[in-house]
């Protein structure tokens, strides 16, 4: 059984709420993806495996050397949006806009024409379809980012575990971000911080029972993930916990699930579902 792993290309500070809405402020903020995405890199070619990242249009910007590498490498190059904003705090108009943007500076550094997309902090869910729409219609072959949980922040409880086809009778894939059904409720297994804050064990329980369903389990992971020297800019309480929790055990956490299981970027995935 084949899982998919995703990495969401994206620096530290573009992932905390507080300061990744304040793109004015980016600037002064130490770039440090780079580094801890070379770090990845490293692990996932001593691994031997493949996966998709889903790339931030402004870091493609700033750092197309590492973009393309990263796809020199034989990985998938997907798009996470240009600014990092949640989509369901845009409208149409301004979602298509960003997406234009985002997917003109993901190809152009890396040379490769970009199939899947997944929105920051997984802000798609089945309250706007209309997104779907607008990635199907811009030539999107799947999306990755209905996570079918109940959260505070994010979450489609009630959509589909496993992927599926939004549009009847037409062949664009959704790939939730995985869960195990556990007491009628649905519980996070997709990596991240979820990864981080599980002991190993637990963690990779939870795949296999995925896998025992005859599903294949949608992992994620964040170059920061695996940096826990990174800054601290008076995160909330909410980030402290989230952001920051057990960082220093997420590069061991990595490695191991790459050795436990069988990974492979999205893609292809994509080519098992739409051909049966």
């Amino acid at each position: 059984m084949f899982n998919a792993l995703t990495i969401d290309l994206e620096d530290w500070y573009q992932g905390l709420t507080s300061t990744g809405k304040q793109v004015e402020r980016w600037s002064s903020f130490e770039d440090r993806v780079v580094e801890s995405s070379e770090r990845l890199l490293g692990l996932l070619a001593a691994a031997g495996v493949k996966a998709t990242f889903f790339v931030l249009g402004y870091v493609a910007n700033q750092f197309p050397g590492l973009i393309k590498t990263i796809a020199d490498s034989g990985h998938e190059i997907g798009l996470h949006s240009y600014y990092h904003r949640r989509v369901i705090h845009l409208s149409p108009e301004e979602f298509r806009a960003d997406l234009t943007k985002g997917l003109s500076a993901v190809e152009n550094s890396s040379g490769k024409k970009v199939l899947g997309y997944r929105a920051p902090m997984f802000s798609i869910d089945t309250s706007i379809r209309w997104a779907l729409e607008i990635l199907r219609d811009e030539g999107f072959l799947y999306d990755s980012s209905i996570f079918p949980i109940r959260n505070p922040y994010y979450g489609a409880p009630d959509a589909p575990r496993f992927p599926f086809f939004p549009f009847k009778g037409e062949h664009f894939v959704e790939f939730p971000l995985s869960t195990v059904r556990l007491l009628g409720i649905n519980w996070p297994v997709a990596g991240g911080f979820y990864m981080r804050l599980y002991p190993y064990p637990v963690f990779k329980r939870g795949i296999k029972s995925i896998n025992q369903e005859g599903q294949p389990a949608i992992i994620y992971l964040h170059p920061w993930d695996i940096d826990p020297g990174q800054p601290r800019p008076n995160p909330s309480l909410r980030e402290q916990f989230t952001h920051y929790y057990n960082l220093n055990s997420a590069q061991e956490k990595f490695s191991n699930l790459l050795q436990d299981f069988k990974f492979t970027p999205l893609c292809n995935l994509l080519d098992h579902f739409t051909t049966t």
